[in-house]
């Protein structure tokens, strides 16, 4: 029988994470998945968590990090606690949608792909309200060089991400330190293969829900443009890494900057009024990455300008969003 393991870097959140540990639980039918917890805490906040799940699974195993190794190394840190045939990253904050691990179980049975995305909904900040899913694309395989080219941006999110263990570790984290997207990195060294590169297979109904609402979404989002910047760091990395897949890593990262227009001020104040955005990442990032004078003199002044004055216009831009939807 194949095996699949559910990966979970957590840190300090304890309700979030039981509520994705029965989710998975409760997903996998009774299938027998194993659960993989890379604890970053450095103390206690999650004991009661860990005794509350003891009680609905013996299929749990718990590594507490020696040291704090921050978000994208203790992505890696909990993939290799996994000995299962195949790993499913999933963030603590994220919950998995009815019967999805045992339709992802199912469809590992015999299974040979390198990786496999596991498609997602876009979910409020309630997890009732579903705003959309990633990719509106068939289930089966998708060509490597289309995937990376067109949907890597989607695989940012690790509760997409499904990975053959063994051929994981042929892949390197050492490209890619400081991207954020050290996961995706290797992703691409799994498509790139030793040779042809190598489809993806796409389980098309979602699968997770990804909460995209709420102030405390994002782990990330002290850094935000550093996590932008590092999707395009990560990919010129894939470049040089995986000459094969070089013109589609480039192609990725045009996506994903018009995706999420990393450059326009419509994006800034909306992380203006989150407090995701600061003086300081605009003088390590946009001053340096703006040509245009008097756009970057926009980016300055929404830096220093208090959240709450932009935080009615995103409101309102919201309200104007889901009326369209």
């Amino acid at each position: 029988m194949t095996t699949l393991g559910i990966c979970i870097p957590t840190y300090k959140r304890p309700d979030f994470l039981i509520r994705c540990v029965l989710s998975a639980l409760e997903a996998a039918g009774g299938r027998p998945i194993r659960i993989f917890i890379a604890d970053d805490s450095m103390d206690d906040t999650n004991d009661a968590a860990y005794a509350k799940l003891a009680q609905w699974s013996n299929q749990i195993v718990i590594h507490r990090n020696a040291r704090n190794l921050g978000i994208d190394d203790n992505i890696q840190q909990a993939v290799d606690l996994c000995d299962c045939d195949y790993a499913w990253i999933v963030g603590e904050d994220d919950s998995f949608m009815s019967d999805s691990v045992r339709r992802v179980h199912d469809a590992l049975q015999g299974a040979t792909h390198a990786f496999v995305f596991a498609n997602y909904a876009y979910v409020g900040d309630d997890d009732n309200r579903r705003l959309g899913q990633a990719l509106d694309v068939p289930d089966g395989e998708m060509p490597g060089f289309e995937f990376v080219s067109k949907s890597l941006w989607a695989a940012g999110f690790i509760g997409a991400c499904i990975v053959d263990r063994k051929r994981w570790d042929a892949t390197s984290t050492a490209p890619y330190k400081g991207s954020y997207y050290t996961h995706v990195g290797r992703i691409c060294e799994l498509l790139a293969g030793t040779g042809d590169v190598l489809p993806a297979r796409i389980i098309a109904e979602p699968c997770v829900a990804n909460r995209v609402e709420g102030t405390d979404t994002f782990t990330w989002k002290r850094d935000s443009y550093g996590v932008f910047f590092g999707f395009c760091a990560m990919c010129n990395a894939v470049t040089r890494q995986c000459p094969s897949l070089s013109g589609a890593s480039m192609q990725a990262a045009k996506v994903m900057e018009n995706r999420y227009g990393w450059l326009t001020l419509r994006l800034a104040m909306r992380l203006r009024s989150e407090r995701g955005y600061d003086v300081e990442q605009y003088r390590r990032y946009l001053s340096r990455h703006t040509e245009n004078g008097l756009k970057r003199f926009a980016f300055y002044v929404i830096s220093v300008s208090p959240p709450w004055a932009f935080q009615p216009l995103v409101s309102a831009y919201r309200r104007m969003r889901r009326g369209a939807a």
